[in-house]
């Protein structure tokens, strides 16, 4: 049995433990600093955390909840003033990180105490050397698990309930593997050799209940993601449709349009003639804006697009060959290329000089790959998140961003790839799609 006198953690070792836990998210997530103003502001809170938990150590035990509170807001200072995140993901990291510290410090202090009653070695070396291995490959080990969980470069989106539940865990996990350090007298206290293990048991537990917490988000988020991409995909299908049946229409009137040059002729008011020949070219745009590629679907798409650009003072350019994608399902053409046109669409919109209203969309087969380029004019540069889709500058992130994850997943469907680039004012949507 480990003797009473190693069941303390030193207080340095729970100090360093919760700085390591913060840089593990501030690796993962966007950063509000960089550079050296960063690496000042990690070497000065890994002091403060040091100096702050010695000292709380040497308050009498009534002060010890106190003190580890402010350990807390240490914590949850040091990720807000490094992370570019809102309060509620910065509380909910802390909450993640103080487990994640409580648990490594308690670990590491457990096998270093067994090494030392073992072997009767308690040495500041051993001590240290604990440390630096048990506390190197934990949070490494945390690290390339906790990024594949959360959407590096990208908000969060934490939502109350969440955050409540994260903190509701944190404080029940500290709370619970510290109850025999507090007093040993309840029914769920350990006695004086079980109290590391104890706290290290209870404080993976909260580790564990925490990643599923944060499996569950994922899982719900990609739930809704998938619901959101599937409701664009069905509104693209019904816009095609709708249009298609507007080309009927419009493929009826041209046919009449002789009569309409008969009655032209024949009418003697120069009102009347004159709104006849204004209706006339009007007319002959929407004749400009119908496409022939090959594709009647793509067909569809381009006319409907061409026809809102006339309308709105929008130069859209188009050089495709429809043939080409005869392989792709109807659904799949509308949402890569209705997607594609109305995110650049959008773009343009912002600009009120008709010169910077420019839009160009080209496809062609080159060697043995489809290649589909849309690019329009932006101004300022499109920043990429780690996805390789851009950052959104709209307040509600969470709701945006799904034409573009549409477009990749109809394009991977079929083995294809997007890559995405902002260069020289303009915006550039490219796919390539091997051909078969």
């Amino acid at each position: 049995m480990i003797p009473e006198a190693l069941m303390d953690i030193p207080r340095t070792f729970t100090a360093v433990a919760e700085w390591c836990a913060c840089f593990v998210y501030i690796l993962i997530l966007p950063k509000r600093l960089s550079g050296y103003k960063l690496a000042a502001t990690l070497m000065t809170a890994a002091f403060m955390l040091i100096i702050y938990q010695n000292a709380a150590g040497m308050l009498p035990l009534y002060f010890w909840i106190p003190g580890m509170t402010g350990a807390v807001l240490l914590i949850y200072l040091l990720l807000y003033v490094t992370m570019d995140v809102t309060w509620r993901d910065t509380a909910f990291c802390c909450a993640r990180a103080f487990v994640l510290a409580e648990f490594t410090a308690s670990l590491c202090w457990q096998i270093y105490a067994w090494i030392a009653f073992r072997t009767g070695c308690y040495h500041q070396l051993l001590i240290y050397g604990s440390m630096l291995v048990i506390y190197a490959v934990v949070f490494s080990l945390y690290y390339f698990l906790e990024r594949e969980h959360i959407p590096g470069e990208e908000q969060m989106n934490v939502n109350v309930k969440e955050l409540s539940g994260a903190v509701l865990i944190a404080l029940s996990a500290f709370a619970i593997s510290n109850l025999s350090f507090l007093t040993p007298d309840t029914p769920f206290s350990g006695t004086a050799g079980s109290v590391l293990y104890v706290r290290t048991l209870v404080d993976f537990g909260g580790l564990v209940i925490l990643f599923a917490q944060q499996d569950k988000r994922e899982e719900l988020r990609m739930r809704s993601d998938n619901q959101a991409m599937n409701v664009l995909l069905q509104s693209q299908y019904k816009q095609y449709c709708l249009s298609l049946e507007n080309m009927e229409l419009l493929r009826r009137e041209f046919h009449d349009l002789k009569h309409y040059m008969m009655v032209i002729r024949t009418e003697q008011d120069p009102q009347k003639k004159e709104r006849y020949l204004s209706e006339m070219e009007e007319a002959i745009l929407v004749q400009e804006a119908l496409s022939h590629t090959g594709n009647s679907v793509l067909d569809v798409i381009l006319t409907t697009k061409s026809m809102y650009c006339i309308q709105n003072h929008i130069t859209f350019t188009c050089m495709v060959d429809g043939k080409l994608i005869s392989f792709m399902h109807v659904k799949d053409i509308c949402s890569v290329f209705g997607n594609a046109l109305d995110n650049a669409i959008e773009c343009v919109s912002l600009y009120e000089e008709p010169e910077k209203r420019l839009i160009t969309l080209s496809m062609y087969q080159q060697n043995a790959f489809l290649m589909i380029q849309c690019e329009n004019y932006a101004e300022k540069a499109v920043v990429m998140n780690k996805n390789g889709l851009p950052v959104t500058t709209k307040e509600d992130s969470q709701n945006h961003g799904y034409g573009l994850r549409s477009i990749r997943h109809a394009v991977e469907k079929y083995g294809g790839t997007i890559t995405l680039h902002s260069r020289d004012s303009w915006f550039t949507l490219q796919i390539l799609i091997p051909m078969e």
